[in-house]
């Protein structure tokens, strides 16, 4: 029993470290090549006076995500991320179900190389990592207020 406890707080750990990463490189790869990302966000499906709202507004929320998860506010950070991973799923699937003509990726750096198909395998697998760490979080707070 005490062995799972320790894989699982390893594997939560390692789940929290990788969406750490991966939030923090998604902000910072697009605010080091900005005019890229602001052309890229400028080619998305989106009504003009919604696209300058998306642009900052995504990368606030990836930023946000990060710093919730840095800080200890782990919940609130997990919440937030599987959020943003469910919506940009939900948009890899309009894509590839032909809503939207196909789009440059706005992600920046090695993410955007990515075919769509693969973007969204590796969203899935994101969104199950998120979730593990969510489920691993309320297991804990189910066990501390047993112990209470």
């Amino acid at each position: 029993m005490k062995s799972r406890l320790i894989i699982g707080n390893l594997l939560n750990t390692a789940g929290l470290m990788l969406l750490i990463t991966l939030w923090t490189y998604a902000f910072f790869i697009k605010i080091i090549d900005f005019n890229h990302y602001q052309n890229q966000m400028a080619d998305q499906p989106f009504p003009i006076f919604f696209q300058g709202i998306l642009t900052y507004g995504l990368l606030i929320t990836e930023a946000i995500a990060a710093i919730l998860l840095i800080i200890g506010k782990k919940l609130s950070g997990l919440i937030l991320s599987l959020m943003l991973l469910i919506a940009f799923t939900i948009y890899i699937l309009l894509i590839l179900n032909g809503a939207f003509p196909e789009r440059p990726c706005s992600c920046g750096g090695f993410i955007s190389k990515m075919s769509w198909k693969n973007h969204l395998k590796f969203n899935l697998v994101l969104i199950a990592i998120n979730s593990f760490c969510l489920y691993t979080m309320s297991k804990k707070g189910r066990r501390l207020a047993v112990t209470a």
